[in-house]
């Protein structure tokens, strides 16, 4: 046998080998162990390493600009969505849930203390929502009908006039075409007037509204609506079907789309990175996972849980054989590995 063949020989003896001591680390009785021990490891290390001394901002932002802003979503995506979304509406856990099921009673009085708390909040909201353009056209629109209907109802203040009623015959249909335009008039003016009042109705809605919805009429109203809701299901199969389902996912997918290409939302993401370094890039990597729940029991935990099974997944496919060959092969084939075994040679 020559040199080289033996050198290839060795070689072969010594990778075929570290492949199945690596396997044996993967699988062996003493696996859990070995990953907890990395687990130990990863955190003695975290416990004294920073935030900002492993990823730098400006890397979380570029990140976060692909991942947010420029990651092209596939055209199934909004089907899929729908899907699951329809699947978990028609589940039957939610024709047999109660509200009160999910909800405790307490954490609903919880939250109607913290609304009562929150009083100065609560002004603003009823005077931004009464100022609303979109809420005055629609009270003004409900007034006009209200008064409309009055006025030209077959019972209402038209043929409530004394003398008049006996002037006029059959319905209000009737009416309008006896005195054509009449309604034309009658619609100008009630519109011009709720127009010039409507600002002075609001304002005084909102006062009265504010006034009104003090500690004792909040907790009245909040113990009706639990009366009401707590007993009932959580299904909402009849207020919503598949396909009007899967037109607002459609629907939302496109807002998303469309918000993710303007600079206003590439701003915020940006914004939000680096106020996160702020407050955090100087903290610990253990405390920075602390704040989201991990911790090193936990870890420890699904290495021993979680893990087991997912490598004998790979393991029984072939898949963990194969990536121990790839990640070792490139060494034991490389100039630098024959380098080394010549060097023991001699």
């Amino acid at each position: 046998m020559t040199q080289s063949q033996k050198m290839n020989s060795t070689a072969d003896a010594i990778f075929e080998a570290h492949v199945a001591f690596e396997l044996e680390q993967w699988r062996g009785d003493g696996a859990i162990k070995r990953l907890q021990d990395e687990v130990d490891a990863f955190w003695q290390w975290a416990e004294q390493t920073s935030l900002e001394t492993v990823v730098s901002v400006d890397t979380v932002r570029g990140a976060a600009e692909r991942l947010a802003l420029d990651m092209s979503l596939p055209d199934d995506l909004a089907e899929v969505i729908g899907g699951i979304a329809n699947d978990l509406i028609c589940h039957d856990v939610n024709k047999k849930t109660r509200v009160q099921d999910v909800i405790d009673e307490s954490l609903f009085d919880d939250g109607v203390s913290l609304f009562v708390e929150l009083e100065a909040l609560r002004a603003r909201l009823i005077t931004r929502l009464l100022d609303s353009p979109v809420y005055t056209a629609l009270a003004s629109d409900v007034l006009y009908q209200g008064i409309k209907d009055y006025i030209f109802s077959d019972t209402g203040a038209i043929k409530s006039i004394p003398g008049v009623s006996s002037l006029l015959k059959g319905s209000s249909s009737a009416l309008s075409k006896r005195m054509p335009g009449l309604e034309a008039q009658v619609e100008k003016r009630v519109r011009a007037y709720i127009e010039n009042n409507t600002a002075k109705t609001l304002a005084r809605s909102q006062e009265l509204l504010i006034e009104s919805l003090d500690e004792e009429r909040i907790r009245t109203i909040a113990s009706e609506i639990w009366a009401e809701i707590h007993d009932k299901k959580l299904s909402i199969e009849d207020v919503v079907d598949n396909d009007e389902l899967q037109k607002l996912v459609d629907y939302g997918l496109r807002i998303w789309q469309e918000l993710r290409e303007t600079q206003y939302v590439g701003e915020l993401v940006d914004a939000a990175v680096v106020s996160y370094f702020e407050r955090n890039g100087s903290r610990k990597l253990t405390e920075v996972l602390g704040d989201v729940g991990v911790s090193r029991d936990l870890l420890r935990q699904e290495a021993e849980t979680l893990a087991p099974p997912v490598i004998e997944g790979l393991a029984e496919s072939g898949l963990l054989e194969d990536l121990v060959r790839r990640r070792l092969g490139a060494f034991y084939a490389s100039d630098a590995f024959e380098k080394a075994l010549g060097s023991a040679d001699k």
